[in-house]
């Protein structure tokens, strides 16, 4: 072959070679791999590094500050920890899958406007991310997200479960205590009751009280054991009535010494609210009065000759019951 057709040819695959590494540049990254918050998906402990996140939508604005007693919201009440842990673990593992539209126009039909879900989230003051979630897209487990400050939007993965409210954000079961981890009851009203349960046939009795157990419906006493499961407030204020006395409290023994200490507050207006302590986490809940729906507040204003299979006989047992607490100042133990 001639000098001069092997040098053409040579030429023409340098030129080729270069003409397909430029394609290939041009061509759209895969994205499949890349983390949507590299800053989130670098650390291992990604809540428990976070000090707020702040979440917004519309007029409902959800600000989550870490304190010393936990994670509150809106300066208020406690956050459920449950949603924020699912939120930040689905936001440390999405990934970002395709790059979409970049015109501001489209962003009302994609929910990817200012006043959309958008996600700002704090390390130690500095705002480490800024985000909006948009619209599910049609690929399976897909997305609308973009930066705030980028008019770039992409689809990404395994972020379609995440949504925002009052009843996402704000903590409501305050205890799940199964009543088989309850071993004592101290109620305290007019008089104050002791209630403990046999260790071998399961049923309450009242401590103490041998000639008293015989009136005493154990049911009643296993229902207010019960109460503990599926704790569930309404609503959780300041308190604003310390002066007032509670109208009946309840201690509860529970395993390894655990207390849970519940107080009824019935006020002139007739509104009920009550006040709770937990020994295993000290503190926590000083300072505020909650509300009970309506199903669970029926067990707490249950009256002490309730318990009793008559009225009569009730009375004496109370009584009975206020000459023994005058001697015997026992607390609930386990």
């Amino acid at each position: 072959m001639p000098m001069s057709k092997s040098k053409t040819l040579l030429g023409l695959f340098i030129v080729a070679g270069f003409l397909a590494f430029y394609l290939l540049q041009k061509e759209p990254k895969n994205t499949q791999d890349e983390r949507f918050i590299a800053a989130l998906s670098a650390n291992e402990s990604a809540v428990n590094s976070l000090t707020r996140v702040l979440v917004s939508q519309g007029d409902q604005q959800f600000d989550m500050v870490k304190e010393d007693t936990g994670w509150r919201l809106n300066d208020g009440f406690y956050v459920r920890m449950d949603s924020l842990s699912k939120w930040i673990q689905a936001l440390k593992n999405a990934r970002l899958i395709e790059p979409k539209t970049a015109n501001p126009n489209n962003f009302p039909a994609l929910s990817l406007t200012e006043n959309d879900l958008r996600v700002r989230i704090y390390q130690n003051q500095t705002l480490i991310s800024d985000i909006i979630l948009g619209q599910s897209g049609r690929t399976p487990d897909a997305r609308f997200v973009r930066f705030y400050d980028d008019n770039q939007s992409w689809l990404a993965s395994g972020l379609n479960g995440l949504t925002s409210s009052v009843e996402v954000w704000q903590l409501a079961l305050i205890f799940d205590v199964p009543d088989s981890q309850v071993k004592v009851i101290e109620w305290s009203a007019d008089k104050t009751l002791r209630f403990t349960k046999n260790t071998e046939s399961g049923q309450w009795q009242q401590a103490n009280e041998q000639t008293a157990s015989a009136s005493l419906d154990p049911q009643k006493i296993a229902t207010l054991a019960a109460s503990l499961s599926g704790f569930r407030i309404q609503q959780a204020n300041k308190t604003t009535a310390d002066s007032l006395k509670p109208w009946q409290s309840f201690v509860f023994g529970l395993e390894a010494g655990r207390q849970i200490s519940i107080e009824v507050y019935r006020t002139d207006s007739d509104t009920t609210f009550f006040k709770v302590a937990d020994s295993q986490q000290p503190g926590r809940y000083e300072g505020w009065q909650m509300t009970l729906p309506d199903y669970k507040l029926e067990t707490f204003l249950i009256e002490q000759s309730a318990v009793f299979d008559t009225q009569s006989e009730g009375d004496d047992v109370i009584n009975s019951a206020e000459n023994n607490n005058t001697t015997d100042g026992q607390q609930p133990s386990t």
